[in-house]
């Protein structure tokens, strides 16, 4: 599990914390200063519920402070960067045999942490159009940790015998694994299928544990659907791709004005980039679509005709959805209407901040 962690600051009651993390783990990259913060967070917890991400030498040296803190070893993932070059060290690189020695053979840091595994996040994904393409860039990912495994132990013979989590994915790669059934059954079959087969089978017989994880698997969001890397969990084929009924996140907003006399007509609307995220998605020029809610739209419409399409950090101007042929509907100052992210982790985050502070505050 990923959280940012100081988004939980002041401490909430340990109750809710051990009820919220037990057997998970919670991993990012921290920034130097804010490790201590981890540790007095470890502390509350169990041994392993802890762990960082790391790509760089240098960051080593600020996590020895943790075991002081917490009382046991940090847990280390490094960050293998496997397309998405955000951040990580690729698996062939000078910089990951680095981090492997220093963290094994350094007396200091050996003492202070332990090489737990591998990490990468694909979020290039987010680019993927079909179920079959998504596999394709999930298997690139499992290929090149299980590169890196084999170097690392190479590189130290002493952990030949040691498992790595190899942790892969994002949304649209996780989720895809779900298709490998339906592409085993159809007759053109799937060569990505067959290789994520194949590589599933391999670290099975290894040491290593895969593990695959998924951000706004949950939830999914328009984004989501853009990549169609998901079956449906709504339609009576288990195989249909995902449509607007399979996204369980929507968010209730409010119109705070109306522009009838600009080219086209526009609105204002009290919510922005802080709870639809920064980033607009790929199927549309827009940051969320209004969805049919609160409109006598008829049982089979979903999109309202308005669209996000324009965006600030507290605001959003709502715009012609194109897709929709049928004309806009007529809105009014107060209005309650419903939408669909286009990227749901950024409402998540603004939720989960306030939730945190009503359990913290009342």
């Amino acid at each position: 599990m990923s959280a940012d962690i100081n988004s939980l600051y002041p401490t909430p009651p340990l109750a809710v914390l051990r009820e919220a993390f037990i057997g998970k783990r919670l991993n990012d990259i921290p920034a130097p200063a804010a490790i201590v913060d981890r540790a007095i967070f470890g502390n509350q917890l169990s041994p392993g519920s802890v762990s960082v991400l790391v790509d760089h030498v240098d960051q080593l040296e600020h996590l020895k402070s943790f075991k002081e803190i917490s009382g046991y070893r940090l847990g280390v993932f490094i960050k293998i960067d496997t397309g998405y070059h955000r951040a990580g060290v690729t698996h062939e690189s000078s910089e990951l045999s680095q981090l492997v020695s220093q963290i094994t053979n350094d007396r200091d840091s050996a003492g202070c942490m332990t090489l737990q595994g591998l990490y990468s996040h694909a979020g290039h994904s987010y680019g993927a159009s079909s179920a079959d393409e998504a596999i394709g860039m999930l298997v690139n990912e499992i290929k090149k940790l299980q590169l890196a495994a084999a170097r690392i132990r190479d590189l130290c013979p002493n952990m030949k015998h040691q498992p790595l989590d190899l942790s892969v994915g994002a949304t649209p790669t996780a989720t895809s694994i779900e298709n490998i059934g339906h592409f085993r059954n159809r007759v053109s079959g799937s060569r990505h299928a067959d290789s994520l087969s194949q590589f599933i089978e391999d670290i099975t017989a290894s040491y290593d544990v895969l593990e695959l994880h998924a951000g706004v698997y949950p939830f999914l969001d328009m984004q989501q659907l853009a990549t169609q890397a998901s079956p449906s969990g709504s339609a009576v084929d288990a195989h249909s791709p995902i449509s607007t009924a399979d996204i369980a996140l929507t968010v209730l907003v409010e119109v705070a004005s109306l522009y009838t006399t600009r080219n086209e007509p526009e609105a204002l609307i009290a919510t922005g980039s802080l709870a639809l995220g920064r980033e607009p998605c790929k199927s549309y020029d827009g940051w969320g679509v209004v969805s049919s809610w609160g409109f006598d739209l008829g049982p089979t419409a979903r999109r309202s005709g308005w669209q996000v399409g324009r965006i600030s950090q507290e605001h959003g101007i709502l715009t012609c959805d194109p897709s929709v042929q049928t004309g806009l509907q007529s809105l009014s100052v107060g209005q309650k209407i419903r939408g669909l992210a286009g990227i749901s982790s950024s409402t998540q985050a603004d939720q989960m901040r306030k939730e945190m502070k009503f359990l913290m505050y009342g």
